[in-house]
């Protein structure tokens, strides 16, 4: 194979493909949940969490991380996070003050972001965020799973839904708060090079 033959752009990696299937399947469970589907939706939620393991997983096993990828991910995890939990809302399985705590964190975040850097800091996920959304993509499925016919039989399941649900709004709190520190520090270096 010759080097121009194993060249390719930065953003053609399968990571990213597998980021912009995630994109996709955001509305696509949304419909499911709002019109009454929670088995068709919880699949979906399923492959949204095995989704977001597997593009980190290619891109570290297999040297496909990009730029793009870096900026892209993180994005699609808010994104999934805020619209499943709009979605659980709006049918009443999820507590609001959940849904208001992630979206203040991330319009804070957000709103840094685009006065410091003009969108995209390029940053690295932190661990507390990796465990925050894999916090969150357990409960809300559990959540979403506690409202079928048969796990509503069962108050135990919603309980512990909620529990992780809750540790997981915690985590982005805690991810929120390390993510500005990290957005703050790279604006002084940034400031202080200029």
């Amino acid at each position: 194979m010759t080097d121009t033959a194993r060249q390719r752009p930065d953003w053609q990696t399968w990571p990213n493909l597998i980021t912009l299937v995630r994109f996709l399947l955001i509305p696509v469970f949304i419909g499911f949940v709002v019109s009454g589907h929670p088995g068709w939706a919880l699949v979906t939620l399923v492959v949204l969490g095995v989704s977001d393991w597997a593009d980190g997983f290619i891109a570290r096993r297999f040297d496909q991380g990009s730029k793009l990828g870096k900026a892209l991910d993180p994005i699609a995890d808010r994104l999934a996070i805020i619209a499943i939990v709009l979605s659980l809302v709006l049918v009443g399985l999820l507590p609001w003050p959940s849904v208001a705590i992630i979206v203040l964190v991330d319009a804070v975040l957000a709103l840094l972001s685009g006065l410091w850097f003009r969108g995209n800091p390029d940053l690295d996920v932190t661990w507390t965020g990796k465990v925050r959304s894999a916090l969150l993509f357990v409960g809300l499925p559990l959540l979403l799973f506690s409202s079928t016919s048969w796990a509503s039989q069962h108050d135990w399941i919603r309980v512990l839904a909620l529990v992780f649900v809750w540790a997981g709004t915690i985590g982005h709190v805690i991810a929120g708060v390390q993510y500005a520190r990290a957005l703050a520090a790279k604006h002084r270096a940034v400031a202080r090079t200029a």
